[in-house]
């Protein structure tokens, strides 16, 4: 199905709209500057519905409302300072984190694999991108080991993120099982 340029804003400001609704779900733990939030959850099921190009935008847009002021970004902060913050690289990750799940989605379309493997590669590979970038900033902005990063921004979220992974692509293929022809992005099963 070929959207229009309107319905392909729309679904874009949708996304972006979604993950700023999810930095509203925010919980700090008292060991990381990292909060837990649905935003990861928001971001790859925009990479899974939007594919790869539209996603990243929805993300990008997200990334720049915060930049300039709109309260956007995990509890309601926005700013430069958030962005080059400890917890900058999780949110520069939501963009590339987006393009990878939207454009594996794409590749593997056509896998002889169960659509739940393809769903777990397309997942974990947009965890990783996303975590791996955070922990990368987090410890540069911290200056602290990329282990003890790793420690502070990847593993205490590795079970939620992983949920919130599978829940994004299960609600992916129910919302187009409901409707084929909604989203121009891979087929999620």
């Amino acid at each position: 199905m070929h959207l229009g340029k309107t319905q392909q804003m729309v679904r874009i400001a949708l996304f972006t709209t979604l993950t700023a609704t999810g930095a509203y779900i925010a919980l700090p733990l008292p060991f990381t500057p990292v909060p837990f939030t649905l935003q990861l959850f928001f971001t790859l099921l925009a990479g899974v519905m939007l594919g790869p190009r539209n996603g990243a935008i929805s993300q990008i847009i997200y990334l720049a409302l915060g930049i300039v002021g709109v309260p956007v970004f995990a509890g309601g902060t926005s700013g430069l300072g958030v962005l080059l913050g400890p917890t900058g690289g999780y949110l520069v990750g939501f963009v590339l984190g987006a393009y990878v799940v939207g454009d594996l989605g794409i590749r593997l379309r056509d896998w002889r694999w169960s659509a739940a493997w393809r769903g777990v590669i397309i997942g974990m590979a947009g965890l990783l991108v996303i975590h791996g970038f955070g922990a990368w900033w987090l410890a540069s902005a911290l200056q602290i080991s990329l282990g003890r990063a790793l420690a502070l921004g990847f593993i205490p979220y590795i079970i939620p993120d992983t949920i919130k992974c599978v829940a994004a692509l299960m609600a992916a293929g129910a919302v187009e099982r409901a409707n084929p022809d909604i989203w121009v992005s891979p087929r999620v099963d």
